[in-house]
């Protein structure tokens, strides 16, 4: 049973936070798809992270089995899975949906070790949303690209000041908008990337509390680029 807590990773509250600003000023196999493995090399990137092709397409147990494998280890539900260089792997649901954002932080609840387990793909049709920090990269946008996996889910990309946002698609057709700040470094620090699926778009959380769905998130951003 999850407890109800105050969100405490300050990663993800900027990470929407960043998402609203910009949008503060804008009025196994499913249907046929392929079936993702553990083994598909889009799973793992250059640098051994692992990627968003994995965060969305593998359901929990094979996720939790290639997190292991990658030697990501338990650190607890305020932080999820860690590995060396910063890499991550974290998630949160909200227990309710709302018009109000403070409101909806203040019912986050980070998933327990069991919880990552049981997860659909991408966490299916429940509202989740995932931390994915990967190591190895100098810039946001290189971290974007090398740690997506599968460049072939990207369905369409634009550019809010220095964050990058991306609409891509899962092999079972749900779609997830992705985001990471364009940041510069020497590489040796992880760079963060957000993945928001349907559910945890139509809390409100992303919009300001206005419990709109994917395309009109997208179509608000995209006039925001």
């Amino acid at each position: 049973m999850m407890n109800e807590m105050t969100m405490s990773r300050a990663a993800f509250v900027a990470g929407a936070g960043a998402a609203a600003c910009a949008l503060a000023g804008c009025s196994g196999t499913t249907g046929g798809a392929k079936a993702a493995s553990t083994a598909d090399a889009a799973c793992v990137d250059d640098n051994a992270n692992v990627t968003v092709y994995a965060a969305i397409n593998l359901a929990g147990a094979d996720l939790v089995r290639l997190l292991k494998h990658q030697n990501y280890e338990w650190q607890g539900e305020n932080v999820g899975y860690g590995a060396v260089d910063d890499a991550g792997f974290f998630a949160f649901t909200f227990s309710k949906v709302s018009d109000d954002v403070d409101e909806l932080a203040n019912s986050a609840i980070p998933l327990s070790e069991s919880e990552y387990e049981e997860l659909e793909p991408g966490g299916g049709d429940e509202n989740i949303a995932i931390l994915l920090s990967v190591g190895g990269y100098t810039k946001g946008e290189r971290a974007l690209i090398g740690a997506i996996g599968d460049a072939a889910m990207v369905q369409e990309k634009c550019t809010i000041d220095d964050t990058q946002y991306w609409l891509v698609k899962a092999l079972d057709g749900h779609r997830y908008v992705i985001m990471a700040d364009d940041t510069e470094d020497d590489g040796d620090s992880a760079h963060d990337i957000y993945i928001y699926n349907e559910a945890f778009i139509r809390t409100g959380y992303l919009s300001g509390g206005d419990q709109i769905d994917i395309d009109e998130l997208w179509s608000r951003l995209a006039n925001a680029s």
